[in-house]
């Protein structure tokens, strides 16, 4: 069985998925995938008290704080062997798509999604495109509408597509 691997956090605030937004996907991940393996939360060191949002209210035995604790040719590992990457647009979202891994790219509205997508066969693009987008922005305090591009994205939609590459990739598997 094959883990999950959450890499909630880009080097820009303003592509990064709402923390509580991950948290809810990984609650609804657990509610919607008994039988399956453990939900690791990737990043660096700095980022750990952060992903403590996105592991509070999920049981320790299946979802684990991995910030800063697991060296990058593990988390490349973890990437490569990953039922499926949960990821913001970022740098991991297209080593998991030139992995071959079942990746599912929360994208946002800071950049064009035509260029700066992940590419890959297992790649699913989740976005929200609003009046602004692409608004060039780095930095969501900047945003005038709040991160509303990704914000408006519901955590069941990502949920929905990580299933559904998952199904897919075990399909392909046979």
């Amino acid at each position: 069985m094959s883990d999950i691997v959450v890499a909630p956090f880009s080097n820009s605030d303003m592509r990064d998925w709402p923390v509580a937004h991950y948290g809810e996907c990984v609650r609804l991940l657990l509610a919607r995938w008994p039988s399956g393996g453990t939900i690791h939360v990737v990043g660096t060191a700095n980022q750990k008290l952060a992903a403590c949002g996105v592991v509070r209210q999920a049981p320790t035995a299946r979802v684990v704080n991995q910030c800063g604790r697991w060296s990058w040719d593990r988390v490349l590992g973890e990437i490569e062997r990953a039922a499926c990457v949960i990821v913001n647009n970022s740098g991991i979202a297209h080593i998991a798509a030139g992995l071959g891994a079942p990746t599912v790219c929360v994208f946002g509205g800071a950049h064009d999604r035509s260029e700066w997508r992940p590419l890959g066969p297992n790649v699913i693009v989740v976005t929200r495109a609003i009046g602004c987008s692409p608004c060039q922005l780095d930095h969501g305090q900047s945003s005038w509408y709040g991160k509303a591009c990704l914000r408006q994205i519901e955590p069941v939609t990502v949920v929905e597509a990580a299933l559904a590459a998952m199904a897919r990739d075990r399909r392909e598997a046979a």
